[in-house]
């Protein structure tokens, strides 16, 4: 009995302290005056965000270009008021997002092939630099340039996702 009570015991408080990453991240969609926000991925259209409002929100659970917006995280730092002060299950494209690098004195930021500071570097960059989140895991976000031409992980310490200044 007390082995299967330590065994419960071990299992709930491993549970409890699982959290699945998230990420900060603003809008930045040029496709028009709105971003879709959608029920599931590629799913129903539920509210919209509109293009030009600095909006923030927070994002996590990631799966095939989607990201799954956490509930009461969308914030409008210009006055605006959320839309989404009680999303529940209401994700966004990763198209319509970004973050931004914290390289602010030009220090040289590297794209890795995979999630670790050994990882091959794919791509180098020394500017400030707007990136589409992809993926996340062990503090580590898998993004892509804007252009679309490079695809990496950077160490999530180099990124921002504040739309209107630096996260310093």
């Amino acid at each position: 009995m007390k082995k299967l009570f330590l065994v419960l015991s071990l299992a709930i408080f491993s549970m409890a302290g699982t959290k699945a990453q998230s990420l900060t991240v603003f809008i930045h969609d040029s496709d028009g005056p709105f971003s879709n926000v959608r029920n599931a991925p590629n799913g129903k259209i539920v509210d919209r965000i509109p293009t030009d409002k600095n909006a923030m929100l927070d994002v996590y659970a990631p799966v095939n270009g989607w990201w799954q917006i956490a509930d009461q995280s969308y914030f409008v730092p210009d006055g605006g008021m959320p839309h989404l002060a009680a999303a529940k299950n209401h994700y966004i494209h990763n198209s319509c997002i970004a973050v931004s690098t914290r390289n602010y004195g030009g220090q040289r930021l590297y794209l890795r092939k995979t999630p670790s500071a050994k990882g091959k570097a794919m791509y180098s960059f020394s500017q400030e630099t707007l990136l589409r989140p992809i993926d996340i895991t062990n503090g580590w976000v898998k993004v892509k340039t804007l252009d679309g031409k490079h695809t990496g992980w950077i160490q999530d310490e180099w990124i921002c996702g504040n739309s209107v200044t630096n996260c310093n």
